[in-house]
């Protein structure tokens, strides 16, 4: 401790006043900035999480040429559609080209928000689906780009999940382009 002397001693290891202000400033001022690290440490994190993600379903786009590389219809594999082209232009129409078979053509919309996807088919096909029909369906981005669509073919409603049944098709789509 210090001895109150009453004289300001240079060579004392006591500081005056004005320096122990200015010590409990630099205290507050290191106390300060110890709390602000952890702050700093999550918003640098934040920010790297966010640049490293794969980019969301929003932002991804149907657009483009696929190829069918995996097909599950009723909970079994269906060969019809394995190798087929799948290409979605930008004004919102759609082909599917099936092997040595009758291309079919449609429009489709999407909603990123919920990942709805629907298949409406046009022309007159051979096979069905025939002019007018809907597919609803659900699709989702896969981290190594590729595209699983599920659709209810025309009898069920939307799938709620990503599985197939009765009237559920789960196809697995990649990029060609």
């Amino acid at each position: 401790m210090c001895a109150i002397t009453g004289k300001h001693n240079q060579a004392s290891d006591c500081p005056d006043r004005g320096e122990r202000q200015a010590m409990s400033i630099r205290v507050e001022q290191s106390a300060n900035n110890l709390k602000a690290a952890p702050t700093m440490l999550c918003c640098l994190l934040a920010i790297v999480a966010c640049t490293s993600l794969p980019r969301s379903a929003a932002a991804q786009s149907v657009e483009g040429s696929w190829v069918v590389e995996e097909a599950e219809r009723e909970m079994q594999p269906h060969d019809e559609f394995l190798g087929a082209s799948v290409v979605f232009n930008p004004d919102n129409s759609f082909s599917i080209q099936r092997l040595q078979r009758t291309p079919w053509r449609g429009t489709y919309s999407v909603d990123p928000e919920s990942g709805a996807i629907d298949l409406t088919f046009r022309g007159r096909n051979l096979t069905p689906p025939s002019d007018g029909a809907v597919w609803e369906g659900i699709y989702r981005f896969h981290a190594d780009g590729s595209l699983v669509i599920n659709t209810a073919t025309g009898y069920d409603a939307r799938p709620v999940e990503f599985m197939t049944g009765y009237d559920l098709t789960m196809l697995t789509l990649r990029r060609a382009d």
